[in-house]
């Protein structure tokens, strides 16, 4: 099965030629919202991740046990 996923020489050779290739650029463009639509996905993530980390703090604050050796 796993013969099958592996890429062929002819195939790599295809793919590294149309890498190279500026009619063929867009492509491989990961994302394609243009310059705003990157700068909010980037807000959006750095949001998310000081929420996520926000949540975690308060919640180690709340069901940790306290460290000062009355628990």
């Amino acid at each position: 099965m796993l013969q099958h996923l592996k890429p062929t020489d002819a195939a790599i050779k295809e793919l590294a030629l149309a890498e190279t290739d500026p009619a063929q650029q867009a492509r491989f463009t990961p994302l394609r919202w243009g310059f705003a639509g990157n700068l909010i996905l980037i807000v959006l993530a750095a949001g998310a991740g000081f929420v996520h980390a926000l949540l975690a703090a308060l919640w180690r604050r709340v069901f940790s046990p306290p460290r000062d050796g009355t628990g």
